[in-house]
């Protein structure tokens, strides 16, 4: 099989970016309709799974991006991906919250929120979605410290030590210290994340199948654990249903890697995929106060279109004025 552009390999995954965001939107938002015995809210219910989507698509996409950056690029590079948008989606929930709800915070609370610290200073999140955000930034940093210290052409021996520490802490919750660098939970996703990446350059490696399929059956495994954490009156069934659909994510990429979903990266799909990360930090908080205040005077359906319409409007305009600041 040739191998094709990889801006036409993985124009795939701006449109799926764009689809997690709006499923985790649509189980955020099922709190509304949870009364009602509607396919939308019985599927909307594991829409949390986007989030983990997003965890193997960080492990893709930054194994790719760090392959030809050193320590300090990278980091800019990163930095310059998450920040400018993070603070200004973060400035719009606090005018949203302060006019809608009259929520203010300390000048602590937001310094220590928007440079995404204030998990280690024991301050709470201001939006509740900003944890995948903490998770993200210590898998950066270990990414940072492995390019810095010269160690990550050596993922051979990294990834398996961080896939066999990540099996330890699934059974017995040790070794204690590795959440302080990286989330125990969610390590399967992103090593299944990386090691869909180094599929696409090592298709026949052995040890990167057999780490990859190890991670797949772990990711499946803690998928089933975690389902109670993020809906009500779970049943074996949907345990089955969340550990499955983490499945197809890895097949998924997989499938990505191996020349399958080849289509070429246009402006538009560039577009999607970029849409989605501020609606994603949008939705959740100040999308919320504005359904609730758009209820109080039209019907649930209503307001749901006018709430999608107003958060998809201000991500664009977050795109366009991060753009503008990166003088694209």
């Amino acid at each position: 099989m040739l191998k094709l552009d990889q801006k036409i390999r993985f124009a795939i995954l701006d449109p799926m970016r764009l689809l997690a965001a709006i499923a985790v939107i649509f189980y955020h938002y099922s709190i509304y309709f949870d009364n009602q015995n509607t396919i939308i809210s019985m599927v909307s219910r594991f829409g949390y799974l986007g989030v983990d989507f997003f965890f193997i698509l960080s492990g893709f996409v930054i194994m790719s991006s760090a392959q030809s950056r050193g320590a300090f690029e990278f980091a800019f590079a990163r930095a310059l991906r998450i920040y400018p948008a993070f603070v200004i989606c973060l400035i719009f929930t606090l005018v949203v919250s302060y006019f809608l709800n009259d929520s203010t915070y300390t000048p602590l609370e937001i310094v220590a929120n928007a440079a995404i610290l204030n998990d280690h200073l024991g301050i709470p999140n201001i939006d509740g979605v900003y944890w995948t955000l903490q998770a993200e930034l210590k898998f950066y940093g270990c990414v940072f410290l492995l390019l810095l210290a010269g160690l990550f052409k050596y993922w051979r021996y990294w990834i398996a030590i961080w896939l066999l520490l990540a099996v330890l802490h699934y059974f017995y919750e040790q070794p204690f210290f590795m959440g302080w660098f990286i989330n125990p939970a969610y390590s399967f996703y992103f090593i299944g994340g990386v090691c869909s990446y180094l599929l696409y350059k090592e298709k026949n490696d052995f040890q990167v199948n057999l780490i990859f399929s190890v991670s797949l059956i772990f990711a499946f495994l803690t998928a089933r654990d975690q389902a109670s954490n993020f809906m009500l009156n779970v049943d074996s069934i949907d345990r089955n249903i969340a550990g499955t659909v983490v499945f197809m994510f890895f097949i998924f990429f997989a499938l990505i890697a191996k020349g399958f979903f080849n289509i070429r990266k246009t402006s538009w799909l560039i577009l999607l995929g970029a849409l989605s990360y501020p609606l994603y930090l949008l939705h959740n908080k100040a999308g919320k106060q504005i359904l609730e205040k758009i209820l109080q005077e039209t019907n649930l359906l209503v307001a749901l279109i006018f709430t999608l319409i107003i958060i998809i409007s201000i991500s664009y305009g977050v795109v366009r004025l991060e753009r503008l600041l990166r003088r694209e």
